[in-house]
């Protein structure tokens, strides 16, 4: 029961963790040959070991122990990375995702068996199931043969090297950092071994980049060791402050530091050399440096290779360490409930000042009023604080798309690539939450549908691959993203015939329609064109489902198409559901709210401005016929007298524009929107309430709901 004040960190850690793996070998696909990446991986496993082991989920370190030795073998290059272990990789993110949710919905992680998964791991450590792999198995002996020669005795510490860590600490020297030799004794009296290497490493970690640990992590971890252990460490730190900051722990009784100097062989070998002979040795043979590199001359490719990798690792040892510790002292993770908390005091704080500035103008207090502008722009900075805090960039959502295009991609037979652009753009948490489902939709649309197997793109004149785009911008107040393909495009003909088969509409009415509206009958409920249901796509509850859920966020969705050229699909989503400008209106003693994003314009009318066609009440609107809704009969309020003048607010839901005729326009005002709770779930016609400055509480019209 001591773990549950940990179950939520727990998660969250192991759900970034998960989404890094994910994306790390989504990368490791492309660039095979980059070891910063398997580096990267390595530690997203090693990390998520360690937390499912201190929470007591041994199925879930189980298997990523399995994945870990994998990967120590791919980054040591004694396994060739192929599609056969990048596959099999990907299937044991899967299952820990399903076993880490699983333990969020309080069921047992073992729900999941994942003895197949672990006896594949272990062939392909045996090299059965990685048959490309045999070479450089069997490279690795002789380049290790030849090490023993020269690697301790050149680099002055009495630890052999591989050439991967001598090609990482070369390059590392590059950009003025150093590589460094260490080993750490423990008190005799230390009773939790384990923890006080783990503490080693993380203040090590900050520091630099870890590149070796003797003996290997995972022995550490269960204690397999005696007091003693040793790092290779790559820093740009000098020698005393690593020192320092090993000593600073608790319970450590020694921490012997060495800066590795790479020098020629000596002919009499030093069990443990001094810093000062390893300096004397350089020195003094310079020139003869070189004379051990003929030794691996064979693999010099792979030498070449490495060093690349090698380059790319140190810098990135250098550089994110240093992003990271800045990134640990300036953030803080916050409950979402807290946020919520916050915004409704936020939200209570405005009704106040509305109050407190109705108060101030009914008895025409100057003083309260020059109090009153202070504490408005006090007010507007914090509103607009909080509302900053609770806006998370997309690419919360957007980063699971990769893997599943992938993934659709090999299902499909097809060759794609996705673009993300705008990934920074920032939306309110609660939108964020809601528009994951849409896009997924949008996108499975576009890989099934929308592009062409790649022999059809070839006959067409098109590259082989197809392109998908996932992009995110600001426009004013809205987030606009879209889904954009270079397939096929939606043939307006074919909707046409489909919807007239389907009993939707009649020939005529399809036949009046232009091909944009035309193409928009996708967005109808059980409409589909596809021929076959498959898992991607076609059973008819995808466009339909996508449109309701964003119209539910007050946003829209529409869809701009060119055969043979590609589809766009464009979400317009509203930058936060919380707090909004309306117009506030009354209908006899009731008030009502309108957002004023979907108000086009107000107007005052005479009674007999309004026209009646096919027995529905319209006006002319410079040119245009507004439909009108009249808000005594929607709210089924008794109709009290005639006036003289009536007033209309023309407000619009995509395409779709009417007139609301109300009594009296009260004015513009920023409200706090407040859910209406369970009880009201049926009163479609409204999308919350507000509490006005005086106490009383309006309803919020739902625009779209009003007009479909």
């Amino acid at each position: 029961m001591e773990t549950n004040q940990y179950m939520d960190m727990f998660l969250d850690e192991s759900h970034e963790h998960l989404q890094s793996l994910n994306d790390g070998l989504l990368g490791l696909e492309d660039n095979a040959e980059d070891l910063s990446i398997l580096n990267e991986i390595f530690r997203n496993a090693h990390t998520l070991k360690g937390m499912s082991a201190t929470m007591g989920y041994n199925k879930i370190a189980e298997l990523t122990h399995e994945m870990e030795d994998v990967l120590d073998m791919l980054r040591k290059e004694q396994l060739a990375v192929t599609g056969d272990i990048i596959d099999t990789l990907f299937k044991c993110i899967d299952s820990l995702e399903q076993m880490i949710n699983n333990v969020a919905n309080g069921d047992p992680e073992d729900l999941i068996d994942v003895s197949d998964l672990v006896a594949k791991l272990t062939a392909i450590m045996r090299g059965e199931g990685a048959p490309a792999a045999t070479a450089t198995t069997e490279v690795a002996p002789a380049e290790k043969s030849a090490a023993p020669q020269t690697a301790a005795d050149s680099a002055g510490i009495p630890v052999e090297l591989t050439d991967t860590e001598k090609n990482l600490i070369t390059e590392a020297e590059k950009t003025g950092m150093h590589g460094i030799y260490l080993k750490v004794t423990l008190s005799e009296s230390c009773l939790l071994k384990s923890a006080r290497s783990y503490m080693v490493m993380n203040a090590l970690e900050e520091l630099g980049e870890v590149i070796r640990t003797i003996p290997p992590a995972e022995d550490l971890e269960q204690e397999s060791f005696d007091r003693s252990f040793e790092v290779i460490l790559i820093t740009g730190s000098e020698e005393e402050a690593v020192h320092d900051a090993v000593m600073g722990i608790s319970e450590i009784e020694t921490a012997d530091t060495q800066i590795i100097k790479f020098a020629a062989a000596a002919p009499q070998p030093s069990p443990a050399p001094t810093p000062a002979p390893a300096v004397e040795q350089k020195s003094e043979s310079t020139s003869a440096a070189t004379t051990p590199a003929p030794a691996p001359k064979p693999s010099v490719p792979s030498n070449k290779t490495a060093t690349q990798q090698g380059g790319g690792q140190s810098s990135a040892a250098n550089n994110p360490a240093t992003q990271k510790k800045s990134h640990a002292g300036q953030s803080v993770r916050v409950d979402i409930e807290k946020l919520d908390t916050l915004m409704n005091l936020m939200g209570e704080l405005v009704i106040n000042k509305v109050r407190l500035e109705q108060i101030g103008q009914t008895h025409r207090l100057s003083e309260l009023t020059e109090t009153l502008e202070q504490m408005d722009r006090v007010t507007t900075d914090l509103q607009n604080i909080v509302m900053k805090v609770r806006m998370v960039p997309v690419s919360q959502v957007f980063n699971r798309f990769p893997r599943m295009v992938r993934d659709v991609t090999k299902e499909l037979n097809k060759e794609i690539n996705l673009t993300i652009e705008g990934e920074d753009t920032e939306l309110d948490r609660t939108v964020i939450d809601e528009i994951g489902d849409p896009i997924m939709h949008l996108l499975r649309n576009s890989l099934d549908h929308g592009i062409e197997m790649p022999d059809e793109r070839e006959a067409k004149g098109k590259p082989r691959i197809g392109e998908v785009g996932l992009i995110a911008r600001h426009e004013g107040n809205n987030v606009v993203i879209m889904v954009t393909d270079d397939g096929k495009g939606i043939d307006a003909d074919i909707i046409r015939h489909k919807a007239v088969e389907k009993g939707l509409f009649t020939q005529e009415e399809v036949d009046s329609m232009d091909d944009a509206d035309a193409v928009r009958i996708v967005f109808l409920p059980g409409f589909s064109t596809a021929e076959k249901i498959s898992d991607i796509s076609g059973r008819g509850v995808g466009m339909d489902v996508v449109k309701s859920k964003i119209e539910s966020l007050s946003g829209q969705v529409d869809v701009e198409t060119h055969v043979n050229e590609g589809s766009i699909f464009k979400i317009k989503l509203p930058l936060t559901l919380a707090i909004i400008q309306a117009m506030l209106v009354q209908v006899q003693a009731e008030m009502y709210a309108i957002p004023l994003a979907s108000i086009d314009s107000t107007l005052s009318i005479q009674p007999n401005d309004i026209s009646t066609v096919q027995n529905n009440e319209v006006i002319v609107l410079r040119g245009e016929i507004i439909p009108i809704i009249r808000m005594e009969e929607s709210l089924m309020v008794p109709h009290v007298k005639d006036t003289k003048e009536l007033f209309v607010v023309v407000v619009h839901a995509g395409d779709s524009k009417a007139g609301i005729v109300v009594d009296k326009l009260i004015g513009q005002q920023e409200i706090v929107i407040k859910t209406l709770g369970n009880l009201f779930m049926g009163l479609k016609m409204f999308s919350g309430a507000t509490v006005l400055g005086d106490g009383r509480v309006a309803l919020i019209l739902d625009v779209a709901t009003m007009l479909n």
